[in-house]
């Protein structure tokens, strides 16, 4: 009797083992960075946007409005801001990317509406096709969520960047 009973436990661990493989699959197959930093919602990769925190850590998120409500959370500016261009899923820096909102929306759960090219004629022809406008100045994406070096010119008053950071500059009584 006692080797009938060591044989039904090992045949039930087997099965046990062999039900519980599909899962720890799919668990060992996600890695953190595949949700989004905010909500956890599943990161499309072309539109994902990484932020790297003034500590170094690398933050993903699934959509540029995630990253935006993130960054308004914070108090210390962040080490760098890369955005990933639709067309090619080349991440870029985000003063180099062009920005359109249009009529499509890149996460529903969010209702982003804001799409990133690196190319000007690809941001140009989204916004022919899709019924969007071309973001500029304060209206681009991060455009008062700056880096540290902007950060210190600003404050200290200097307008020199440009009026994309003038609104800023006059928060601070400049």
């Amino acid at each position: 009797m006692g080797g009938t009973a060591l044989k039904r436990v090992l045949i039930g661990l087997a099965c046990g083992a062999l039900l519980a493989l599909p899962f720890l699959g799919t668990w060992l197959r996600h890695a953190p960075s595949d949700h989004c930093a905010l909500d956890g919602a599943a990161i499309v990769p072309c539109y994902g946007v990484r932020i790297e925190d003034a500590a170094g850590r690398r933050l993903d998120f699934c959509c540029i409005k995630c990253a935006e409500m993130w960054l308004e959370r914070q108090s210390t500016p962040v080490r760098s801001i890369r955005v990933t261009d639709e067309s090619t899923g080349v991440e870029l820096d985000v003063e180099k990317a062009f920005f359109v909102r249009s009529l499509v929306v890149t996460m529903p759960t969010t209702g982003n509406r804001i799409h990133v090219f690196r190319d000007r004629a690809d941001a140009e022809h989204h916004a022919e096709k899709c019924r969007g406008t071309i973001l500029n100045g304060n209206e681009r994406p991060f455009a008062i969520s700056t880096l540290p070096s902007r950060d210190v010119e600003i404050r200290a008053g200097s307008v020199s960047d440009g009026a994309r950071f003038r609104t800023v500059a006059n928060a601070f009584g400049s």
